[in-house]
């Protein structure tokens, strides 16, 4: 009776199924597209602090989808580097596995900074958008309010991301 419980939990509680030897760069660019396309739909529908979530997420998906175009995802080093939900840790991922010229690393860091991700702390974004925090400053709980303003702003970061990780082969 216990072995029927347990085969039965199991089976009623399974979601999804498992996909085994996925092409690990295949796998994040097909999620980055999906969670572009529902940020995309949220932003039409005016839910901003959604759709920058699934924004951020498709930005950090794309850079991991370009990693693992570079070194082999089986090596658990390279595993162990992506295990982070960091936009800023991803990109640093890359910058380190783009080259071993230290000169070309620093390039394409200022060109990241420069023109994709400026002044954004995706990090501190990501969780604050989704939860009330703690502002020592002000000693109180504070939530962002998101504007369409915004939405625009890191759709245009998602974009420009896109197009310099298409044009990064160049820097190999």
């Amino acid at each position: 009776m216990i072995s029927v419980c347990i085969y039965l939990f199991f089976n009623y509680n399974m979601i999804g199924k498992l996909n085994h030897n996925v092409n690990v760069s295949q796998e994040y660019e097909k999620l980055a597209r999906e969670d572009e396309k529902v940020g995309l739909l949220l932003q039409e529908q005016g839910e901003h602090r959604h759709s920058i979530y699934f924004l951020i997420q498709a930005m950090e998906k794309y850079v991991r989808a370009k990693i693992f175009t570079f070194v082999d995802a089986k090596n658990p080093y390279f595993r162990k580097r992506e295990r982070t939900h960091s936009i800023e840790d991803a990109l640093d991922f890359l910058i380190e596995v783009i080259s071993g010229n230290t000169v070309i690393r620093e390039q394409v860091k200022n060109q990241l900074r420069e023109y994709v991700v400026g002044e954004i702390k995706f990090n501190w974004l990501h969780n604050n958008l989704r939860y009330p925090f703690y502002s020592e400053r002000y000693n109180s709980y504070s939530s962002f309010e998101i504007t369409s303003h915004d939405n625009d702003v890191i759709a245009q970061k998602l974009k420009a991301l896109k197009a310099f990780l298409a044009d990064i082969d160049r820097f190999r």
